[in-house]
């Protein structure tokens, strides 16, 4: 018969299984009380209670870090629903534009040399106003109007929307050209009441 290779792990293993139950019965015996020596099965047993709690532990961290992110992550699309969509947002700041006395119609508010905008270019503004009208546009104004030193600040393009259809086709298409030429973020027709644009 072939002799099977000696498993010097399993062999130190042992040794030090004997030695450990060795020191239990010896200091339990000097100590006087009753001798608590371990056999295999209890050691086996106090092993798998080890184990058991161990992984335990592993079950309730994860779920602490999973329940966390799950609240974070629900907290993430509470908000964002509570702030609601862009054209929802945009309908929002219109209706307080029109009940404020900052605005006014962008024809007329641009024809005084001391009405200026902070960065878009005059000539572009004037050129979306027209196209606006044209289109069908209820009304177009200047929006969120700032004074300073005897000058006023137009920061925004306000262009209310009528509700025909085909009008409203031919404004969104105006609108998006105008989110490139000043930077803001596409809207679509979600039957909002505005079209909202920063020239800041």
């Amino acid at each position: 018969m072939k002799r099977q290779p000696i498993n010097r792990a399993a062999l130190d293993a042992a040794a030090a299984l004997r030695l450990h139950i060795g020191r239990r019965g010896r200091g339990a015996s000097e100590r006087g009380v009753g001798a608590h020596i371990h056999t295999p099965h209890a050691m086996r047993k106090e092993i798998k209670k080890l184990l058991i709690g161990s992984v335990q532990v592993g079950f309730a961290l994860v779920g602490g870090c999973s329940k966390q992110h799950s609240t974070k992550k629900a907290g993430n699309e509470s908000e964002e629903q509570s702030q609601g969509s862009l054209e929802a947002r945009v309908d929002k700041h219109g209706e307080e534009i029109m009940a404020s006395s900052a605005k006014a119609e962008a024809r007329q508010w641009m024809k005084q040399a001391s009405h200026i905008f902070f960065k878009a270019d005059p000539k572009d503004v004037a050129q979306y106003v027209e196209e606006f009208y044209r289109a069908g546009a209820t009304q177009v104004l200047i929006a969120d109007i700032e004074e300073h030193e005897g000058k006023q600040f137009g920061e925004a393009l306000l262009v209310v929307l009528p509700k025909e259809a085909s009008a409203r086709i031919k404004l969104f298409e105006i609108g998006s050209r105008a989110d490139t030429a000043f930077q803001n973020d596409p809207v679509s027709d979600k039957g909002q009441k505005y079209l909202y644009y920063s020239l800041d």
